[in-house]
């Protein structure tokens, strides 16, 4: 039969993993989309298309950063958003000009449109789903611009 100090120890682990399993179910439910209430087809089809919203135009660099990437990379690319501080995940400085300088164009768009497991960066995801080359390309011209001062885009070079 387990000790009275092993059961509170087995006790303070359950009720740490329950904590935490809150805590992200919170966040998720925080930042869930807000759906708009029903209303006339025909008005809601008229607000959607003067609004943009579910458009299939491509968006700009800064625009898919601050959507797809802001949350690990944080807002301005230090590696500080919510999402690497949550799960305790190191982002490497995008504003870091030395490092940004070391990476190929074709190195960052295949991390980004294939993900980091293909490349031997496990935490980073693939978002080949959601935006097309175009966009993928846009937005390392964008991480590019975020180092200081902003870097050229790179050819050739090695791919740390």
């Amino acid at each position: 039969m387990a000790s009275l100090s092993e059961r509170r120890r087995l006790f303070a682990l359950i009720a740490l993993l329950g904590g935490g399993l809150l805590v992200v179910l919170l966040v998720f439910i925080a930042l869930r989309p807000v759906l708009p209430s029903p209303a006339d087809p025909t008005h809601t089809a008229v607000v959607v298309v003067a609004a943009g919203v579910g458009s299939t135009a491509p968006r700009s660099g800064p625009s898919n950063y601050q959507s797809h990437c802001a949350s690990c990379h944080g807002t301005g690319g230090k590696g500080d958003g919510w999402t690497a501080w949550l799960y305790r995940l190191k982002m490497r400085d995008l504003t870091d000009a030395a490092y940004v300088q070391t990476l190929r164009d074709d190195y960052m768009f295949q991390i980004i449109k294939h993900g980091g497991a293909s490349l031997g960066k496990p935490g980073m995801p693939s978002w080949s789903q959601e935006l097309d080359d175009r966009e993928i390309s846009d937005l390392v011209v964008h991480i590019r611009s975020l180092a200081a001062p902003p870097q050229q885009p790179q050819a050739t070079g090695s791919s740390r």
